[in-house]
């Protein structure tokens, strides 16, 4: 409870004013008179009255009085009408990236988390708080309760991440809270988004508390490492892409490291909201490449990008195939390329401890029953094979369409409209993704298909690769397309994971158990199990290791959203709507809803009058 005006306390003094009316009517003089029989009739009290002797009516305007001064001063009360708009809170602080930029000498998460220690400070004890952090997904750290010591610790303990930000998933989730409450819930958001970017229809049902002006910001929003399957890592090139946020010319310098090694450092100019890519070349060998910037800005979390250069390691194919071109090719295909190890074997000779020492297995017109326990890549299948049903043959088709999603041909230009002479219409199996499609005159069919069966990665390409002769030069996309298949399913080397922060990624199994994992800050924590769940909050190298089994986690924020740290313009603080209750901004200086009930005084104070008026005409008559 509070007042607004308080010098109109000052009123207080005519109290004193009453209290000298009161005593001039009830002062007597001496007066000589005849006889005091009249007298006699008159109460001993009025008679005798020299001071004050406080009567009803006396109390009434001593009351009325305090109503007029009171609501003169307007006092209020916290939490509106029915006190129960400011029973709930649930504070949401956004806790991601862009929350790290710096705001002169502190940084806008450290003003935000100020900002909602303070409404923490101002709310009544009997408040139930809730506190919900925002980044990639919303957490609840602290549920609601009436102990604000634990609310104001769980605040002190937040930080932020360098993950990329999801407020609206954040809002969605808090507001499914509130409309499971009793009583009407205010939700405090405490962000660096002004409130156009709010989801729409979340909008109204929060109070925002925005800071961050400065968009001087430069970061690497890509690193991408260009290294084929089977190629030698001293050929890989990487590229960089450096994109100025600001609104004027940005400077700095761009150093590549290869482990501890510096293969590149140059100086940039970047006009303003523009970007400039870098190819890097001329890597020694394998290893963790990691691209620094080297500049003065307001967000640190996007100046540092990893990547990784896989060493040369060989794979065992093998082939399964009668006598054929294709064979041939193959061979020579492997002649040229010092990973690729092949072996080539009869049908009639094939045994399945063969498959068994290989890492991949290719069957040309063939497929065995049972399957082999290896990654296996089906080509032109028979008829009447057990993995795919076939139900008629095709020819001179060509490719419609492609699964650009697939990781098998993400890499790969659009391969529409190449001509096929053969194919095979199969069935595509359920655990399988269709990756190439055609069609008849009739039906559409696929032409190449992928999926995880038994554990084992498998591929079927329909038709025959025999007659599109792989390794002619007017059939380079045949090529890559082929290369890009082998590569999917060729073992995974077991080195580094590179991956966004906030994403979540499983690795092992590892040989023992517990695993323990080293954060890029140094802190190392033991998880469960032989398989592990982790998911990066920091940009760096979470290294992951189990009795001598190492793995390498490389984090990275490419996020053009969070490095767009520059707002349009701060809005101010707006009320919330919940449950058809306005809640009333707080003045400057002054935190939270309020009511003023003055004019509830006044009505009072006119009340009084009345019966103080009706009680002097009975005492009177």
């Amino acid at each position: 409870m509070g007042v607004i005006e308080p010098l109109a306390l000052g009123f207080s003094a005519l109290y004193a004013v009453l209290v000298l009316f009161y005593l001039w009517e009830r002062w007597r003089r001496r007066v000589v008179v005849p006889s005091l029989l009249l007298w006699e009739t008159l109460r001993e009290d009025t008679v005798r009255a020299r001071r004050l002797r406080p009567d009803l009516l006396f109390v009434l305007q001593c009351v009325l009085l305090a109503c007029l001064i009171a609501g003169l001063a307007r006092p209020y009360l916290r939490g509106g009408p029915g006190a129960a708009l400011s029973e709930r809170h649930i504070l949401v602080l956004d806790t991601s990236a862009s929350m790290q930029a710096r705001e002169g000498p502190t940084s806008r998460f450290e003003q935000s988390r100020q900002q909602a220690l303070d409404l923490l400070g101002h709310l009544p004890a009997e408040s139930e708080v809730m506190f919900v952090t925002a980044a990639r997904q919303p957490e609840t750290a602290v549920l609601f309760t009436r102990e604000h010591g634990a609310v104001e610790q769980a605040l002190r303990r937040a930080s932020p991440t360098d993950t990329a930000g999801d407020l609206s998933v954040a809002l969605a989730f808090v507001d499914s809270v509130r409309q499971r409450q009793d009583l009407p819930t205010a939700v405090d958001v405490f962000t660096d988004l002004p409130r156009s970017q709010l989801p729409e229809n979340l909008r109204a049902g929060v109070t925002l508390f925005q800071v961050g002006e400065t968009d001087d910001n430069l970061g690497i929003e890509a690193l991408q490492i260009f290294q084929g399957r089977f190629q030698d890592p001293r050929r890989a090139r990487a590229y960089v892409l450096v994109q100025n946020f600001a609104h004027r010319e940005g400077h700095g310098f761009l150093t590549m490291r290869l482990d501890d090694q510096v293969v590149h450092h140059s100086g940039f100019t970047i006009a303003a909201r523009e970007s400039k890519g870098f190819l890097i070349h001329d890597f020694p060998g394998p290893g963790r490449v990691t691209a620094q910037l080297e500049v003065t800005d307001a967000l640190v979390a996007d100046n540092t990008a990893y990547g990784w250069i896989r060493p040369l390691r060989p794979v065992r194919v093998l082939l399964v195939s009668p006598p054929s071109s294709l064979g041939d090719e193959l061979r020579a295909l492997a002649a040229a390329t010092p990973a690729l190890q092949l072996t080539v074997v009869a049908p009639e000779q094939y045994r399945a401890d063969q498959a068994a020492h290989s890492d991949v297995a290719i069957f040309h017109r063939l497929v065995p029953d049972p399957p082999p326990a290896v990654n296996t890549l089906y080509i032109y299948p028979p008829k009447d094979n057990p993995l795919f049903a076939s139900t008629a043959d095709a020819t001179d088709v060509e490719v419609l369409d492609w699964n650009s999603r697939h990781s098998a041909l993400q890499p790969l230009q659009p391969l529409a409209a190449l001509p096929l002479q053969h194919a095979r219409i199969i069935t595509p199996p359920e655990w399988s993704d269709v990756l190439l499609w055609s069609r008849t005159g009739d039906r559409e069919f696929p032409l190449a298909v992928a999926g995880e069966h038994n554990g084992y990665r498998v591929a079927c390409i329909a038709f025959d690769l025999e007659a599109e002769r792989l390794l002619s030069s007017d059939n380079v996309n045949f090529f890559l397309f082929f290369m890009n298949m082998l590569g999917w399913l060729s073992p995974d080397a077991q080195d580094a994971v590179v991956m966004q922060t906030g994403e979540v990624q499983t690795l092992g199994p590892f040989p023992t158990q517990p695993v323990r994992v080293r954060a890029p800050d140094g802190q190392i924590s033991t998880l469960p199990g032989t398989t592990v769940t982790v998911q990066p909050l920091r940009v760096g190298e979470y290294r992951i290791s189990s009795d001598g089994t190492r793995r390498s986690v490389l984090a990275n924020l490419f996020d053009p959203l969070e490095s767009d740290i520059g707002r349009a313009g701060k809005e101010p603080v707006l009320a919330s709507t919940t449950a058809g209750a306005t809640v009333p901004i707080a003045p400057p200086g002054d935190v939270g809803p309020r009511t003023e009930f003055g004019p509830w005084l006044y009505w009072g104070a006119l009340a009084l009058l009345v019966i103080e008026w009706w009680l002097a005409r009975r005492m009177l008559a």
